[in-house]
């Protein structure tokens, strides 16, 4: 059976990565009077243990890749399964309406706004960024990580969702 050979466009690599299902954060960055600022984000990724090191990326040109190019720190909030309206909020409202965080977070000593009901929480320092077409791949160090119990939220062709347990939670 062969397959048919289609030419690549925006719309169609959109379409396909509408197929890959990913988790869902919040990511909070600070505003150039110290305020706090949150957007949706799934392009998060681990990237080293050693030292420990993640990687976002957002456009160029956006608030958040302007918060992160200047304070060059940022909060990865990983969303649980009962938290869609959170993450539907911060990918939808305008700039002005994600400065107004939820009321349970808090702030680090570092200046980074974490929520208190993710499923995880890490505090992040940029060491490095790489322009990456109409995008930066920014990565960081991981200062501060807290972890909680439940299950993901997911995004997958254009909508969120949950996953099938897999089994127990582990114990800690």
């Amino acid at each position: 059976m062969s397959e048919r050979v289609v030419s690549v466009s925006p719309e169609l690599f959109r379409s396909a990565w509408r197929k890959f299902a990913t988790g869902v954060s919040i990511v909070t960055t600070r505003q150039p009077d110290g305020g706090a600022y949150a957007t949706t984000a799934n392009s998060v990724a681990s990237v080293s243990l050693d030292p420990l090191l993640v990687l976002v990326s957002f456009g160029n040109g956006g608030t958040t890749h302007a918060n992160l190019v200047r304070e060059r720190r940022f909060g990865i909030n990983i969303l649980r399964d009962d938290q869609a309206a959170i993450a539907q909020r911060y990918a939808a409202s305008p700039p002005e309406e994600r400065r107004l965080l939820p009321p349970a977070h808090r702030l680090l000593p570092s200046g980074t706004a974490l929520l208190n009901d993710a499923l995880a929480r890490m505090d992040c320092r940029v060491v490095s960024d790489v322009g990456a077409g109409d995008h930066t791949v920014f990565i960081a160090e991981v200062e501060h990580i807290e972890v909680s119990g439940g299950a993901p939220l997911i995004f997958y062709d254009g909508r969120y969702g949950t996953v099938a347990e897999a089994g127990p939670e582990p114990t800690p």
